[in-house]
């Protein structure tokens, strides 16, 4: 769970018992593009709405997006149905099921689809990733097992 998602739920916690919790709702991206990388997330959501005490409006899931930020204009179909998505809400104070469907693009990818993207990885590596990484000078650490060398 990324650090930012643990302190998310850490500010939450005064919630849980209360009476009158707010409606809640989540979005959650991934670079996964199956959408079903992400259904156990929206699953916990759900629970951890109950849990507090909160009305669950929802889970937002969109996969394949990790390179939004650097390419944006190729993702400009996928900003106009979570805007969509937002207009809505702001309409009737839900989610439109049939437009999260949508958005969240395949559950899984054809057999062949990912046949082809495991024979690319195989052979090329992850490019974009490991870009990333010496971009961020850790791609001589991105095999490291810290926990398995101590003893």
């Amino acid at each position: 769970m990324p650090a930012m998602v643990k302190l998310f739920i850490e500010v939450l916690e005064p919630l849980v018992g209360r009476e009158g919790n707010p409606t809640i709702g989540f979005l959650v991206q991934s670079g996964f593009q199956e959408a079903a990388h992400s259904r156990p997330i929206e699953r916990y959501w759900e629970k951890f709405s109950q849990r507090m005490g909160c009305t669950y409006l929802g889970t937002i899931i969109r996969g394949g997006v990790e390179p939004l930020h650097r390419e944006p204009k190729q993702y400009s179909k996928i900003l106009e149905s979570i805007n969509e998505i937002g207009r809505f809400f702001g309409e009737t104070g839900q989610f439109d099921p049939e437009k999260l469907q949508a958005l969240a693009g395949p559950e899984k990818l054809p057999w062949l689809m990912r046949t082809i993207v495991k024979l690319v990885w195989r052979f090329t590596g992850n490019p974009y990733w490991d870009n990333w990484l010496k971009e961020n000078e850790a791609l001589e650490e991105s095999f490291a097992k810290p926990y398995l060398e101590q003893e």
